[in-house]
């Protein structure tokens, strides 16, 4: 049997008896003091240093992007609902993979795609996809998507990235994105009524463990992404009391705003 050491079962009862309010304060603390360590960085110094620490977990080569990354039961069922809209079409759509992180759920979609180009804004993280997945195909790049313009493509996938950046820099990427015919984000949520697009600071964690907790909808306020089309095409739900929801915008544009009146 498993023995515990006395301050952990100690903090787990503690956590048992909490309050529901103060438990979420506590949260909402723990990630402000968490964001703050890395709110003076830039983007590639950020995450670099998010995957130096080990902060979404440990690899034996130092590079993991998360339990959304690596959850069987989330990985699983979204390959399944990727790869069966990648097969609505004739012929295999060229991707473009923003956040790609460490590849592990990307490397499953390869085969069901044309072109494959895989971004990141940590330059170590995608030297090392070069040499571990060299033999897929898949051209890896470094770029920050709030800065840098985007490769061309026909799909583009934004798997749970948004949910780690503010608005600002949400916002500068949401116009980028209407250069795609199809675009694929995921993003970690509350489940139920909640909302959207609280701000945060660009960091490790995510809207969810706020006070108030909040995701991103980039069709509401202040994104107002709109689309031909739109579709949920998976939800997820999580230990967190959230959901993983992957949502499906066909020929997105920014909504156009009304003309002044004269």
């Amino acid at each position: 049997m498993k023995i515990r050491p006395r301050n952990a079962v100690l903090k787990r009862l503690a956590k048992r008896c909490m309050p529901a309010s103060l438990l979420a304060l506590r949260s909402h603390l723990l990630t402000r003091s968490m964001d703050r360590a890395f709110a003076q960085l830039g983007n590639p110094e950020a995450f670099g240093k998010i995957y130096r620490d080990g902060v979404w977990g440990g690899a034996e080569d130092g590079f993991c992007s998360g339990l959304g990354s690596h959850d069987r039961i989330t990985v699983e069922r979204y390959v399944q609902a990727v790869c069966s809209f990648l097969a609505r079409t004739e012929r295999k759509l060229d991707v473009v993979d923003l956040g790609c992180g460490d590849f592990s759920v990307g490397s499953r979609i390869r085969n069901s795609c044309g072109l494959y180009v895989a971004c990141d804004v940590v330059p170590a993280l995608i030297r090392r996809n070069e040499l571990k997945y060299a033999e897929l195909d898949v051209r890896f790049t470094c770029l920050d998507a709030t800065r840098d313009a985007l490769p061309a493509g026909e799909v583009c996938f934004v798997r749970q990235v948004l949910q780690h950046l503010s608005n600002a820099q949400i916002a500068a990427i949401v116009p980028r994105l209407c250069g795609f015919r199809h675009l694929i984000v995921t993003e970690h949520v509350p489940r139920g009524v909640f909302r959207a697009n609280l701000d945060k600071r660009t960091g490790p964690t995510t809207r969810i463990t706020q006070f108030r907790p909040s995701g991103v909808v980039l069709s509401q306020p202040p994104f107002n992404l709109r689309a031909r089309e739109s579709e949920t095409l998976l939800r997820v739900d999580d230990e967190l009391g959230g959901e993983i929801v992957t949502t499906y915008y066909f020929e997105p544009c920014l909504e156009r705003l009304a003309e002044p009146a004269e």
